[in-house]
């Protein structure tokens, strides 16, 4: 009985996320915002499914309520993102045709180019933005100054510090070069010669 229940309630859910996505992503355009209410909508159907002792109810009110609330909000984010988009694909437009201008082409695969090369430089410039590279150390003493700032980024003092410091061989800060800790928390200290 109880794998009766569970078949029924996730060929309910499986409908229900599939009606949710046909009406978050009816628009060619997808925003940022139309994944995250289809992720949250897919989470509350596991829980759903997994939970089959929790009334429906307890379920579709959060569900109906995102759906509402992305109806009513969701295209006030579609159009700043949009907007935003607009914005760069005019400044790519305006830096191509300066480019145009300023160089004369010599053949007429050169104004390929410089498209081929726009077009590279937009997808390099939003990766960028959107996946850095990783973090970079925290400079906590430069040149024996302390950086208090950093240390209270961590959550740590300058008595924590000066111990570390110590760890090190170096008595007092004005005896650090430099020291910095990394996103797995290991210190690295080079002391002055």
């Amino acid at each position: 009985m109880d794998l009766v229940i569970l078949m029924i309630r996730a060929l309910f859910f499986y409908f229900l996320i599939m009606l949710a996505m046909h009406l978050l992503f009816k628009s060619k355009k997808v925003s940022l915002a139309d994944l995250l209410i289809a992720f949250i909508i897919a989470q509350l159907s596991i829980i759903g499914i997994d939970r089959p002792s929790e009334p429906l109810s307890m379920i579709l009110l959060p569900i109906g309520l995102m759906l509402a609330l992305h109806q009513l909000f969701g295209p006030i984010f579609r159009t700043q993102g949009a907007s935003d988009q607009n914005e760069k694909q005019t400044e790519t437009t305006k830096n191509r045709n300066q480019r145009e201008t300023t160089s004369a082409p010599s053949s007429s695969v050169s104004p390929l180019r410089t498209a081929a090369a726009d077009i590279e430089m937009a997808e390099m410039e939003s990766v960028v933005t959107q996946y850095p590279i990783g973090p970079l150390p925290l400079l906590l003493i430069l040149d024996g100054r302390v950086f208090d700032e950093n240390l209270q980024q961590i959550g740590q003092t300058r008595f924590w510090l000066k111990n570390e410091v110590q760890k090190f061989g170096a008595r007092r800060f004005n005896e650090v070069a430099y020291c910095s800790m990394d996103s797995h928390g290991r210190v690295f200290l080079d002391k002055k010669n």
